[in-house]
């Protein structure tokens, strides 16, 4: 087993708080840990070469990144010794067992697509990941955030790149636990963008700790394959479903959770599919790539490997080292 329990500290009494940076982003007071007859300890992964502990953890400044159903993310800095994600699982009932099996699959995941996860903590009322920190942000946040005076749009080169390190990314992913480990959320604003602008994806090995998602969340997300809403079981089949998504997001620039037409339950694949059978293929994609030249081919190359991964029969959809391929010969970047 390749996680490695370099401290494992004593039993946290009393309670354990972050101040934020930023004061209106703060939840109303504290958060606060306490562990009842359950002993909280921090398992690293991958060595030796960490110079905090969970007393330094919480005890540093930390800028809250997101808020969703079940889980808190923030960006801590731990003095000047690392900067890092910590997701903060909120009201999530699961048992040690499962939870620590989840965290070592994940930990023993070692790849530049995909984000690292470098420690967990676990106790009866508070669980916490600690992931790598990616200063670009996630892909969400660059095709729809807000640009500002300074913002540049993503070229066509850059989309490509992101692309192809996102799918190496998830088909990684899907190689663990002998072939069988399922991501479950991918979507934009998991697939953080590193230095090289390539993709990474986020996030994984939550699905079965969130599996009580509410069914309006996973059909007002966008993301999720049909058979999602009705099984209510990801599957390797619906990743690549999410990730076509993901492609289709790129090439249009368009938010797949936004309405996309006046049937407002027509979300980005199917207002795709209707827009290409009426052959105005063009309308789809982003005014900022229709203002680049002889990118027209590999545009509509990138189209057909998205709609590919969103076909509504499973079946149907290409494995993900399929679609990795497919992506690769649109144009080999280095």
């Amino acid at each position: 087993m390749m996680a490695c329990f370099l401290r494992k500290k004593r039993c946290m009494k009393g309670k354990l708080s972050w101040k934020s940076k930023k004061r209106d982003l703060s939840p109303s007071g504290n958060w606060a840990l306490e562990d009842d007859d359950v002993e909280g300890k921090i398992v690293f992964f991958g060595g030796s070469n960490y110079t905090f502990d969970l007393d330094d953890l919480l005890a540093s400044s930390a800028e809250i990144l997101g808020k969703g159903v079940f889980a808190t993310t923030y960006k801590v800095a731990v003095e000047d010794t690392a900067t890092v994600v910590v997701k903060r699982f909120e009201e999530v009932v699961v048992g040690r067992r499962e939870f620590e099996q989840q965290m070592e699959i994940v930990g023993r995941i070692r790849h530049d697509n995909v984000a690292e996860l470098k420690a967990y903590y676990y106790s009866k009322n508070d669980k916490l990941a600690v992931y790598s920190y990616y200063s670009q942000g996630n892909l969400f946040k660059m095709l729809h955030g807000d640009k500002g005076e300074n913002g540049v749009p993503l070229d066509w080169e850059s989309r490509l790149r992101i692309a192809i390190g996102a799918a190496r990314g998830l088909a990684i992913i899907h190689e663990a636990d002998g072939g069988k480990f399922v991501h479950g959320n991918i979507k934009s604003s998991n697939i953080f963008i590193d230095s090289q602008c390539n993709g990474c994806i986020c996030d994984l090995g939550l699905t079965l700790i969130m599996r009580s998602l509410p069914q309006t969340n996973l059909r007002s997300s966008g993301y999720h394959a049909p058979e999602i809403t009705d099984t209510r079981k990801s599957t390797q089949f619906s990743d690549v479903y999410s990730f076509g998504v993901v492609l289709l997001e790129l090439l249009t620039g368009k938010s797949p959770a936004s309405p996309l037409s006046r049937e407002e339950d027509m979300d980005l694949a199917s207002w795709i599919r209707s827009v290409v059978s009426e052959e105005w293929t063009g309308e789809v994609f982003d005014i900022e790539l229709m203002r680049q030249m002889g990118i027209d081919e590999e545009m509509v190359e990138m189209l057909q490997i998205g709609l590919a991964c969103v076909a509504l029969k499973p079946q149907d959809r290409p494995h993900i080292t399929h679609v990795v391929k497919m992506i690769q010969d649109i144009r080999t970047i280095e």
